[in-house]
Order: C-alpha cells, then structure tokens, then sequence
C-alpha cells in the first residue's frame, strides 16, 4: 500500500497520496505520502463527498466547488486546493474509500494521470481482497484444526475407557496401543497446528516414544 501511494504521487506529480478508508464518523488512512497522518474526522475530509459520487472524481480547485469551498483544509493560507479520487469498491458493490491525490494548487490531470489513478485504486482492492480470503481461511483452518483435536481427545478417553473395562489381557494391550498411536497423532497434530510451516516438523520429540 505504500508503493501504491508512492508511484500515485510520483506519476501526478502531486506532494499528497492517500489511500483512505471512510467510517461513520471519520476517515483512516491505509497509507499516505505527505500528509503526515492516520486518521481526521469525518466532517473535515474531502473523500466523504467522492465516495457518494462518481468511480472518479476530479476538483481542479477546490475553492470554487461549493462542496469544498468552506472546508477548513481547503481555506487555509496553504489549503488543500486540488483534489482526484478513485473509488475503492468492495466486491458487492459497497464503496470504502479512494485512492486520492491532493495538491496545494489547482490544476487538472492528464487522461494517462487519470487512467493510472484508476488502475491503482483497482489494485488497492485486490490487496484487500486478497487479505480478507487469507483471514477468512485461517479462520477456517483454525475452526478445522480445533475439531480434530477434539475428535482425536474424544478418541483417546473412550480407547482408554474400554481398556480399563477388558477382562483379556491381549485385548487391554492392544487398546492400550491404540491410545498411544491415537495420542502420538494428536501431538503430531498439535506441532502442525502450532507452526505455519505446515510441512515440517520437528520429530525429536517424538522419536523416543
């Protein structure tokens, strides 16, 4: 996200490059070049009114946009004056932001400039995308692994359960085998349930058992 902000400035040529994301009641930045920082209120920023508008938005100056012409960023001596905003659009068509630039003096982009604003904001949704399927998959790996713990716990008690009730000794030996084996898979489980290298594991605690 940082890249992406970096090169949306550079190829602007603009000292100002958010990615932003709109709440209730204010807007947090993702990443940022030369704003300095995190977060400001909903009623101060310049995005709010982009994310209800157009895929793009383009102010030359925003003192002359009856949207902009009493904001406090914009007003000031050094005041915000310029400002193009490419809709981040979630995948059910909910919108959560743009990738903006922002100047200090009016001025227009080129049709090139506008086009890489839109290419980027497009990127910006895939990384987002992509991070929500890696969080919704390790939640379900989690959920996964914490019911073969479960089943191979419930295993293991009833194994050990019906060898104390066997009257035979070779049947109570050969359960009391079962259990090990059944305890030595939920250990196994276990390491590769506490290790993101899901294809390597460590096998000295278990050689000697």
């Amino acid at each position: 996200f940082d890249e992406i902000v970096e090169l949306a400035a550079e190829i602007c040529e603009a000292p100002i490059s958010v990615i932003n994301l709109i709440d209730k009641d204010r807007q947090w930045f993702k990443a940022e070049v030369g704003l300095n920082a995190r977060e400001t209120p909903l009623e101060t920023s310049l995005c709010s009114h982009a994310i209800l508008e157009d895929p793009f938005v383009e102010i030359p100056d925003t003192l002359k946009d009856p949207r902009m012409a009493d904001n406090p960023l914009c007003t000031a001596g050094d005041g915000l004056r310029f400002y193009a905003g490419a809709l981040l659009v979630a995948s059910d068509g909910m919108p959560l932001g743009t990738l903006c630039i922002l100047d200090n003096k009016p001025r227009q982009l080129t049709a090139l400039q506008r086009k890489a604003m839109s290419v980027l904001s497009r990127q910006v949704m895939k990384q987002l995308d992509l991070r929500i399927a890696l969080r919704q998959q390790e939640v379900l790996m989690s959920e996964a692994d914490h019911r073969v713990k479960n089943s191979l716990q419930s295993i293991s008690a009833l194994t050990r359960i019906q060898a104390r009730k066997a009257t035979e000794p070779n049947v109570r030996e050969a359960l009391k085998q079962v259990q090990a084996r059944v305890e030595m898979v939920a250990a196994l489980h276990e390491q590769l349930y506490r290790t993101s290298a899901t294809n390597v594991v460590d096998l000295a605690n278990f050689a000697s058992k």
